[in-house]
């Protein structure tokens, strides 16, 4: 359900959010669902603040019914640096949002109940998502971290894992404790939702991959230069295996050697593209091979 149009943002909730409105003004706690509604609403204005910094539209702001999503045009996770600072900007507003209720309870600017419930609800929402799990800003932090390592598609399998396990966690240990009393059937919802939303991330992953691929060769046209890494790769190696190691702003030219190690060539980033495009992942990475090695000793 739309709520405003601002600034050219959409702006949205959910119709679970709604019924999680409508059950909590029934059980007499509609003052704590409003805060947490604020809350993350605020949240995703700070993500919002963070990709206009960088330049990117955001297009929606839906708040869901355990959190919200800024649905933004264009690939961010294309750029890790990029993409961390846009994750973080959520956890960070809610860490001032924490600071500033400190000062109003301090004050008693506000009924201490409330600025206490205030100051929790941030703490718990900044915490929870800087866990190193997707689909969590966390495990959106974690992934522009080892992209520049390991690769973005591998940086993604990695942090989707930890989503998968964190969820299936929540699930069955939340399922457990609402059954011993000492838990709302909100939490394994809560884990049910993280279980879910990073199956989607792991859906969407090699497509966002190869994108970036296709922009490192754009940039390399426009501006002329691009930073270079390079790797090693025997040469019956599957295309798919040397690609998974390819990392974000780096152009990668790949020495492709026989059993003995002994350089046979070197295929650049380009040309394993095109042998992926044109002939699957499975292919030898030796097809790829353009600049052939001579050896004048043999």
């Amino acid at each position: 359900m739309r709520l405003a149009t601002l600034f050219g943002i959409r702006f949205s909730v959910n119709p679970w959010f709604l019924l999680l409105l409508l059950a909590a003004a029934w059980a007499g706690r509609l003052t704590e669902a409003a805060t947490v509604f604020a809350v993350a609403l605020l949240h995703e204005i700070g993500h919002v603040v963070a990709a206009r910094g960088y330049g990117i539209q955001v297009s929606e702001v839906e708040l869901l019914p355990f959190g919200g999503v800024a649905r933004m045009e264009g690939l961010l996770e294309a750029d890790p640096a990029v993409e961390a600072g846009i994750a973080l900007a959520g956890p960070l507003t809610n860490l001032v949002l924490l600071g500033l209720g400190v000062l109003a309870w301090r004050y008693e600017l506000f009924p201490a109940a409330w600025a206490s419930f205030f100051v929790g609800t941030n703490a718990a929402i900044a915490g929870f998502n800087l866990l190193p799990a997707l689909p969590m800003d966390g495990g959106r932090l974690f992934r522009a971290y080892r992209a520049r390592r390991v690769g973005y598609r591998r940086a993604t399998h990695q942090a989707v894992r930890l989503g998968k396990a964190l969820g299936a966690a929540l699930l069955v240990g939340g399922a457990g404790l609402v059954y011993g009393g000492y838990a709302s059937v909100t939490l394994p919802l809560v884990g049910l939702f993280v279980l879910l939303a990073a199956g989607r991330e792991a859906e969407t992953a090699g497509y966002v991959f190869m994108v970036s691929l296709i922009r490192k060769q754009q940039a390399l046209a426009a501006n002329g230069c691009l930073g270079a890494e390079a790797l090693v790769a025997r040469a019956d190696a599957p295309v798919r295996h040397v690609v998974d190691r390819f990392v974000p702003q780096r152009y990668h030219l790949v020495w492709v050697v026989d059993e003995a190690g002994r350089p046979e060539g070197i295929a650049a980033e380009a040309d394993i593209l095109e042998c992926l495009f044109d002939r699957g992942l499975d292919v030898p990475v030796s097809e790829a091979v353009q600049v052939r090695y001579i050896d004048k000793r043999r």
